[in-house]
């Protein structure tokens, strides 16, 4: 009998004895009659440098190594587990390279997929993070990152493991470990859930919030152990192939910034720790150190660089990895054996909310409308967490599939806000034009959620600056909480209002508006990630009062003597309606989508005279790669005979409102505005999710205090070239912009006007 078939069968035979996802007994086969060392991989972490692990599996498969364990760190936990858990390493390529990592390690998401009240308040409040408030101070969450989508689709793709499955029943054994972060001690997984282990020993500090698994709360299993060397001897390995793809110390001209010199304190003692365990190597282990070069934590846009990287220095180690090869027949059947196993179907018998916020139990069932009796499919279940994590009214909140009484069933983890239960927010806006004229603007935003258990939240926000404003909110849900709500209001402003003449400033005015209605509210799609409509009674008082200039009169006697310019007063009260579909990429740089911005006030006036009040304003968006077209077509008209009060009607000039011109230059009672522009991404900052643009427009519009005075052949014309991007604290544009008749204007402006 030939000694290749001899060898194949005993090869097979000895790895069907070896437990793979079963409740079976162990086997243990006597050491005498084992051919090949026991070879463990130990992969360390190092965030997208991690990748460069994939390429060093491509090459062990390739080679034909076979691996009996993996002990990993944080992306070596991903990589790793992912492995050990039946996934080939072009498979897990394939897979995170379908992703756009670096919005979902930062849980980035598109702005389409949100609530109209959080893409509104996003547009409002750029400045920073929320901050929570409470008699306790001010406080801000656990971590910036909560990682809530990659868990999830950690926990999509190990979904055909059992939810408690021993690490050692794995297709290959595995080991993980996280820090604990009241002890500091290391703690080592030898069980499932697979994907919360993954998630613990990635929760890299300062960067991904820790996780609470099993009343421990746990973070990134670097801190204690970056290249778990020890962990895979202990797994009984004869050869540790251990792959350091750790971030090297920054040299003294980098650490001249207070995040720089705190990641170079968490790269010492990573370090540290990296070189006691290289220290463990014996001459028959292998240690690989892939040249990463400059390749960040956070570069996943440089994923198949170190893919290639890696694959490059595991070749390096041909000749000494060859001695471990196994002939191609036997390695095909080892390597078709472990992948892909099943958890075979079960159904969902019971599902237990566990929440520590302010969201009640019975509103989470009903959002998520689990029911019994059904197949269990996580990416369906998780689909609907998403909906609920978007309404950021959850730190986190995720599911596991949990073995009750011999039956299976879900347990959904709630982890509410408990860093309020008030929580602030900050929006800053800066202008400037070519004659000086400029603003600013200081914006805080209130927010207490979940006063009753029916959802009230009240909702303040206040301006201040060249315009001050208070309006305050009530938000009621009227039968389910994702469904219509009422809303009383109050609001209360007052700005200067600038009158020219020509492109000549002569006046200014004082404009005083309060504002007091009852708005329906109807979300339009699942959580309104549509848009919102509103239908109210509002009461509107105004009053308006000169503060600089006014007019020169000659009189009889042929001198000059000043009048005072004329005041004003106006109440309004009547039904209004509004309705925003919002669907646009970005609000300030669209790059795609559309957005619809609707009103119509229709009422009665203190002077006896009906009005009626439309506005629409539209933007559509497109690209071809970094080309980008956004159309803008605003139109609106004040129809209110016999009143004529400054500041009531419509305004333009400003940057994208005729950029030529200055802010609020030119007033009246109709308006129509459009602009053609084009957007070049220049510079395309993949960390922050930003892009710096460079721009043209060509602006058309007018505003007329008659209807019949409206014309094309009146519009007044604009032209502009900028350059802009999403700074942290807003958006930021410089440029310059001729118009007609000479106007010209150098404008800087951060945030929007």
């Amino acid at each position: 009998m030939p000694k290749s078939f001899l060898l194949l069968v005993f090869s097979l035979a000895s790895y069907l004895l070896t437990p793979v996802i079963s409740h079976a007994e162990s086997i243990t086969v006597p050491a005498t009659q084992v051919k090949q060392p026991k070879i463990c991989l130990a992969l360390s972490g190092g965030g997208a440098r991690g990748f460069a692990h994939v390429g060093v599996l491509k090459v062990l498969e390739e080679l034909r190594i076979p691996i009996d364990c993996i002990a990993g760190t944080s992306m070596g936990a991903v990589v790793g587990g992912l492995y050990a858990a039946g996934f080939s390493a072009s498979e897990i390529e394939a897979r995170l390279d379908a992703l756009k990592l670096n919005d979902i390690a930062l849980d980035r998401v598109e702005r389409r997929y949100l609530p109209q009240s959080v893409r509104e308040e996003d547009e409002q409040y750029p400045l920073g993070a929320t901050l929570g408030l409470s008699a306790n101070g001010v406080r801000l969450p656990a971590g910036v990152v909560q990682a809530s989508q990659f868990l999830e689709i950690l926990q999509n793709w190990t979904a055909h493991l059992q939810p408690d499955i021993e690490f050692d029943s794995l297709p290959i054994p595995f080991r993980t470990l996280a820090t604990d972060m009241e002890t500091g001690k290391m703690v080592v997984f030898t069980k499932g859930p697979l994907h919360k282990a993954i998630r613990a020993s990635m929760a890299a500090p300062g960067v991904f919030a820790p996780i609470e698994i099993d009343g421990k709360l746990l973070s990134d299993g670097g801190l204690v152990r970056n290249l778990p060397v020890d962990i895979a001897k202990q797994m009984g390995a004869d050869v540790v192939i251990a792959v350091n793809i750790g971030t090297p110390l920054m040299p003294r001209d980098q650490l001249l910034t207070l995040f720089n010199v705190s990641q170079q304190m968490v790269n010492i003692l990573t370090e540290q720790n990296v070189e006691a365990q290289k220290a463990l190597l014996t001459p028959n282990d292998l240690l690989i150190e892939p040249g990463l070069g400059n390749i960040s934590f956070m570069d996943f846009a440089r994923s198949k660089e170190a893919v290639l990287i890696g694959e490059k220095a595991t070749h390096a180690l041909d000749a000494r990895l060859a001695a471990y090869s196994l002939p191609a027949e036997v390695y095909a059947i080892r390597h078709e054996i472990r992948l892909n196993p099943q958890l075979p179907p079960i159904k969902i018998q019971f599902v237990d909310v566990v929440t520590n916020g302010a969201v009640p139990e019975s509103d989470i069932r009903r959002q998520l409308n689990i029911r019994t009796g059904h197949e269990y499919k996580a990416d369906d279940i998780n689909r609907k967490l998403a909906i609920l994590n978007n309404a950021r009214e959850f730190d986190s909140i995720n599911h596991e599939l949990v073995e009750r009484d011999g039956e299976y069933g879900i347990r959904v983890n709630a982890y509410g806000r408990n860093w309020g239960p008030h929580f602030l927010r900050f929006g800053l806006a800066l202008s400037s034009g070519f004659e000086g004229a400029g603003g600013f603007k200081l914006q805080v935003g209130h927010r207490r959620p979940w006063l009753t258990d029916g959802g009230l939240e009240w909702r303040n926000d206040l301006e201040f600056g060249n315009s001050i404003k208070y309006h305050t909110e009530l938000r009621q849900p009227l039968f389910e909480r994702e469904g219509m709500y009422l809303a009383p209001f109050a609001e209360l402003g007052q700005n200067t209002r600038n009158l020219y003449s020509g492109n000549t400033r002569i006046a200014e005015y004082n404009f005083r508006s309060d504002k007091l209605g009852l708005d329906l509210g109807f979300r339009l799609g699942e959580q309104s990630i549509l848009g919102e409509a509103k239908l109210g009674l509002n009461f509107n008082r105004y009053r308006v009062r000169p503060k600089i200039g006014g007019y020169l009169l000659r009189d009889e006697d042929g001198g000059v003597k000043v009048e005072s310019l004329p005041s004003a007063d106006l109440q309004q009260f009547g039904l209004k309606s509004a309705v925003v579909i919002d669907q646009l990429s970005d609000v300030s740089f669209p790059r795609y989508g559309y957005k619809v911005d609707a009103s119509a006030f229709v009422g009665t006036s203190d002077t006896h005279k009906n009005f009626q009040e439309v506005a629409v304003n539209t933007t559509w968006a497109n690209s071809i790669n970094n080309h980008s077209i956004n159309l803008k077509l605003n139109a609106a008209g004040l129809f209110q005979k016999g009143t004529d009060v400054r500041g009531i009607g419509y305004t333009l000039g400003g940057f994208q409102q005729l950029s030529a011109y200055q802010p609020d230059q030119f007033t009246g009672d109709f308006m129509v505005y459009g602009s053609l522009t084009y957007l070049l991404r220049a510079v395309k900052f993949d960390l922050a999710g930003q892009s710096l643009f460079l721009g043209t427009s060509l602006e058309a519009g007018n505003v007329w205090n008659r209807g019949e005075d409206m014309s094309l052949k009146s519009l007044r014309k604009s032209a502009s070239l900028f350059a802009g991007f999403n700074s942290f604290i807003g958006p930021i544009y410089l440029g310059f912009a001729v118009g007609q008749s000479g106007a010209k204007n150098v404008f800087f402006q951060l945030g929007r006007q």
